[in-house]
């Protein structure tokens, strides 16, 4: 009878070891990210950025507060810049798992103000004069690492790379990304000179007319540590006899960069 006992509370203990397993290793919800495309009013920029930082990141502090959304950052274009371009400025959104995408859409009422003053509402209500929304993405987080942790100061400098995925190689695409590129990245962060590297793919819109399905984002703290490193003598020690330009062309095979563009953050709530 005693054996019998033991015996059974060794089971109640793997059972509850088994369970405390299974809730350590689910997976956490697919972060999402509201990405939208600002073109500031001629004349009016600076206006502009002032009501992103003065009035716009109090009602996303309070989104984040209530758990509307994760995080609120605010960026603007460096690089490439002129008239030409049809936007300056982007804001990004994030929002935790693929209910939290509805969740924010459904969010927009009176409440959503409650935390402004008189003067940030009527500031608010002017938005429309100094930038215009010229579209919305919405992108889904594939991979990432960062030197610091979660809820550290975001990097400083943003570097995106769109790529356009070769129809049916979206796997070998991501395979590449994650087992052969992403190992630099890491051995770059640990050198210091890199805060981080992310993989994200498009989730709207969809369809013929867009021409990129993804985006790899090199993070930066600081201007000069964009090239700080020796790139070549990275990539050896991290792939030993692995040759450089024939794992590109590789790559190539699976994907063209569209456009590559610097933005700087310059504000941001989480």
């Amino acid at each position: 009878m005693k054996t019998f006992k033991i015996l059974l509370g060794c089971l109640a203990l793997l059972l509850l070891s088994l369970q405390g397993f299974s809730q350590t290793t689910a997976p956490a919800p697919t972060m999402y990210y509201f990405v939208d495309y600002m073109k500031s009013t001629p004349g009016h920029a600076g206006d502009y950025v002032k009501l992103e930082m003065e009035v716009w990141k109090t009602i996303h502090q309070a989104r984040i507060k209530n758990g509307t959304i994760s995080a609120w950052y605010f960026l603007e274009l460096r690089m490439p810049s002129g008239a030409g371009e049809t936007y300056d400025y982007v804001t990004v959104t994030a929002v935790s798992g693929w209910n939290g995408i509805d969740k924010l859409y459904n969010s927009w009422d009176a409440s959503t103000f409650q935390s402004l003053s008189k003067e940030q509402m009527k500031r608010a209500d002017s938005t429309d004069m100094f930038r215009t929304l010229v579209r919305t993405e919405i992108w889904a987080a594939e991979d990432a690492i960062f030197k610091n942790p979660p809820g550290s100061v975001p990097p400083k400098f943003w570097m995106f790379n769109f790529m356009d995925v070769v129809e049916g190689q979206w796997d070998a695409y991501v395979k590449m990304e994650k087992e052969t590129y992403k190992p630099v990245h890491q051995e770059q962060i640990k050198s210091g000179h890199r805060a981080g590297w992310g993989l994200y793919s498009l989730a709207f819109p969809w369809g013929d007319d867009v021409k990129y399905e993804a985006c790899a984002v090199d993070y930066f703290e600081n201007w000069g540590d964009i090239s700080a490193d020796d790139m070549e003598a990275m990539w050896k020690k991290v792939h030993p006899g692995k040759n450089a330009g024939t794992t590109y062309t590789a790559m190539r095979a699976t994907r063209s960069l569209g456009r590559g563009e610097v933005r700087v953050l310059l504000d941001y709530a989480q």
